[in-house]
């Protein structure tokens, strides 16, 4: 005698769900793998395309499950995908404005000592300005004796006085009013950023005011030993910032 076989009645509607086959949404997938690969937004602008993708495949996700609910799942992946491609698509342009902002700030002290040095006839600290950081001397009252002592440094640094815009600065001395224009150019090469500046210099002259623009090129090197450190590598006066 053949054992009965009890019928199956699903009764409950849960039960009824999960009898019901549903695909997963690829796009869901998608949007969740690019969503958890968005932090290398961080390291790189050209990245900022995964967490971009991810926002596009996880909205495209949500919007075909609630279309077609009772055929897909992955609401889950695909609120994951999209709640980091969302957080760090704010958050690596916001990153890179702030230590942006951070550097041009950096730029414009690092410059406006070395004019402050020059304006106030002491060449010799301004010249510090030109040399990587591990090779600068203190800028205190010994520095005039290190070169004194020191002659193919001293070299160097009457080589430095005799560039003409440093002839000019210090022969205005005090009479010269330095002001920052404006930025010339940014970029970043190496690990290393550069920034351009234009100062405008503005001094009396026989009762007549005149005025000049200065580039300053300088770079913000990484050291050996680790941090980073500025570096003026040029300065032109007589130059025209672009619109002029």
């Amino acid at each position: 005698m053949r054992p009965s076989v009890p019928d199956i009645r699903i009764t409950d509607s849960q039960d009824a769900d999960l009898a019901t086959y549903r695909a997963l949404a690829p796009q869901a997938v998608a949007g969740m793998i690019f969503g958890l690969l968005a932090p290398l937004a961080m390291l790189d602008p050209l990245l900022w395309a995964l967490p971009a993708l991810g926002t596009l495949f996880s909205s495209w996700a949500l919007r075909r499950i609630r279309n077609h609910s009772g055929e897909l799942v992955g609401r889950k992946f695909a609120w994951i995908g999209l709640s980091l491609s969302l957080l760090f698509l704010a958050a690596a342009p916001a990153d890179l404005l702030t230590y942006r902002w951070m550097i041009y700030k950096e730029a414009r002290q690092f410059s406006a000592q070395w004019f402050r040095y020059l304006t106030q006839e002491e060449p010799q600290k301004a010249y510090q300005f030109y040399l990587s950081q591990p090779y600068r001397q203190p800028l205190d009252d010994q520095l005039w004796h290190f070169y004194r002592n020191a002659p193919q440094q001293r070299e160097k640094l009457q080589a430095f006085v005799t560039l003409p815009v440093v002839q000019t600065l210090l022969a205005l001395g005090p009479k010269a009013q330095v002001r920052f224009y404006q930025i010339a150019s940014e970029s970043r090469e190496n690990d290393n950023d550069q920034v351009d500046l234009y100062y405008a210099v503005t001094y009396e002259e026989q009762s007549e005011r005149k005025s000049f623009f200065v580039l300053v090129r300088m770079v913000r090197e990484r050291l050996s030993h680790g941090g980073a450190g500025w570096r003026i590598y040029q300065a032109d006066g007589g130059v025209r910032p672009d619109g002029w």
